[in-house]
């Protein structure tokens, strides 16, 4: 029996945010540790170790695991991860259209993560302000589970933009329109 060779190409997305952000996470958990060993009533130290613990485990889940992940183009689909915030796959026959996109400030506050806004039925997965790419699927999709709005657009950060927009088109047959 043969066996069959799938290849999955990594698309890398900027992870500078996430770098720095967990370096100035680190920074305050640092003080917090000080401040719980440089004080002198009992009280005092718990309170600060115990702030430390509640406000550096939370965030430094929500930060490291974006640092270690990328996404996949398999096969079948477009594989979305970022760390705990995102990890879902998009068939390429759900997607109708790749074009490039752009941050309008405004009402819609996009931040950097996963950000789902149902009134415009799109999820951000962004982790920079530049090179983003929007994928726009043939209907109301779920993706990220049941409590999850459907959405009709994907917005996400890539490093290259040029290579996954025709990437994307090659794998999801998407003919360009002259």
């Amino acid at each position: 029996m043969h066996t069959l060779a799938v290849t999955a190409n990594k698309l890398p997305y900027p992870k500078t945010w996430f770098v720095i952000s967990t370096i100035v996470i680190a920074i305050i958990v640092s003080a917090m540790i000080y401040l719980a060993f440089d004080s002198l009533e009992t009280f005092a130290r718990y309170f600060w170790i115990a702030v430390a613990v509640l406000v550096g485990v939370p965030l430094f889940l929500l930060n490291i695991p974006p640092i270690f992940t990328d996404h996949y183009q398999g096969e079948k689909g477009l594989r979305l991860r970022m760390g705990l915030l995102m990890n879902s796959t998009v068939p390429y026959e759900w997607i109708i259209g790749v074009t490039d996109a752009s941050v309008k400030f405004g009402s819609v506050r996009i931040g950097i993560g996963v950000k789902y806004v149902p009134k415009l039925k799109t999820v951000f997965v962004t982790s920079s302000f530049n090179d983003l790419v929007t994928l726009h699927l043939d209907g109301p999709r779920n993706l990220g589970g049941i409590m999850r709005p459907d959405v009709e657009k994907i917005t996400l950060s890539v490093k290259d933009k040029e290579h996954f927009v025709s990437s994307v088109k090659a794998r999801a047959g998407i003919v360009e329109e002259e």
